[in-house]
């Protein structure tokens, strides 16, 4: 699951660390790891120039922006300072998939906070166990927590998408959900997580092999300089496999992996999506090392819907739009869940 500050106040937390009394820029980073400013910047941009998806659809001009803020860089006096610049350019990206960690000035990640990470979403995991899923339980490794909503109806929440190759703790909650004809599955405000699992864990729904989503990678110098489009498919997999009606529950929050699980599940025949528009962050992040130890993430790709439509920054809209509100919260109603849950 993603660690992250907004912008401003990792800026903030910097800049206070840099100004405590009595403690030098160099007692607080660390030993000097040797290389300039200039070097490392121009890495960054560099990488990004190379690697990036989003210069286009975003329109950004990654020259102009390397060649305003490159003179900060170089004139930065501490590793502080010269975390704050590159926040700063990177930040212009509005990508919340694109980040820096400066390890040593401060372990934290920092990247831009999107609207998206703080509109509020009413939704209430303890609130739904509490009223409407009495008795649950997790699976075996805790990335799922399930129980009967009804006599008829299953639950299944998945927090978060974090970790590898668990997908068949959705087995364990099909067998355990034996009694179900129908299923909720709960993805609300899931920050995301490996990729591979929203295909995995979405297998258990599919009828056979079908395409849910298209990708294309920057493969070239040129911001334009993709590969053709990569068809994403789920197909059946796993030794449990659930044949009834199943709904969906998303909003604005679900990020990332969690929208692909929503892509792949949106293209199943029986299944339905309720809630809210999900958060539109598709770039799949990779995480690459600066030569004096700090990391930054940058997206690789853009992907698409079964219709070739870009949803970085749009999100996936839901069949059913059900958009709880803070009466909702206050009254302990879970709106989006109930509205699932009727014949």
């Amino acid at each position: 699951m993603r660690r992250a500050w907004s912008l401003a106040l990792a800026l903030a937390a910097l800049a206070a660390s840099s100004m405590g009394a009595g403690c030098s820029a160099d007692s607080f980073v660390g030993a000097d790891a040797g290389t300039d400013h200039a070097v490392v910047f121009d890495d960054v941009w560099r990488e990004f120039d190379l690697h990036y998806s989003f210069f286009e659809l975003k329109h950004v001009n990654w020259d102009s922006l390397g060649a305003h803020y490159r003179p900060y860089a170089i004139a930065a006096t501490t590793d502080e300072q010269f975390a704050t610049v590159l926040g700063k350019m990177l930040a212009e990206l509005n990508d919340v998939h694109v980040s820096i960690t400066p390890t040593g000035v401060t372990n934290n990640t920092i990247r831009v906070m999107a609207h998206s990470d703080t509109i509020p979403t009413y939704f209430s995991p303890g609130l739904v166990f509490d009223k409407y899923v009495g008795a649950s339980r997790f699976t075996s490794g805790r990335h799922l927590r399930y129980g009967m909503a009804t006599p008829t109806i299953g639950y299944v929440y998945i927090a978060d998408f974090s970790g590898r190759d668990w997908d068949a703790e959705m087995d364990e909650a099909l067998e355990g959900l034996g009694s179900a004809r129908s299923l909720v599955i709960d993805v609300r405000n899931n920050a995301g997580g490996t990729y591979d699992l929203a295909a995995a864990v979405a297998g258990r729904f599919a009828d056979r092999s079908r395409v849910f989503g298209y990708i294309r990678r920057r493969n070239g110098p040129g911001h334009a300089d993709f590969t053709d489009y990569t068809p994403e498919t789920v197909s059946p997999v796993g030794t449990r496999h659930f044949p009834g009606p199943v709904t969906v529950l998303a909003n604005r929050r679900s990020f990332s992996t969690a929208e692909n699980f929503v892509l792949a599940m949106k293209a199943q025949p029986s299944v339905t999506i309720v809630g809210d528009t999900t958060a539109g962050a598709s770039g799949a992040p990779i995480v690459r090392e600066l030569p004096n130890g700090w990391t930054y993430q940058l997206s690789e790709w853009i992907e698409y819907t079964p219709a070739r439509k870009i949803f970085e920054g749009v999100g996936i809209a839901p069949n059913i739009v059900v958009r709880p509100t803070a009466r909702d919260a206050q009254q302990g109603i879970d709106s989006v869940l109930e509205r699932a849950l009727k014949p």
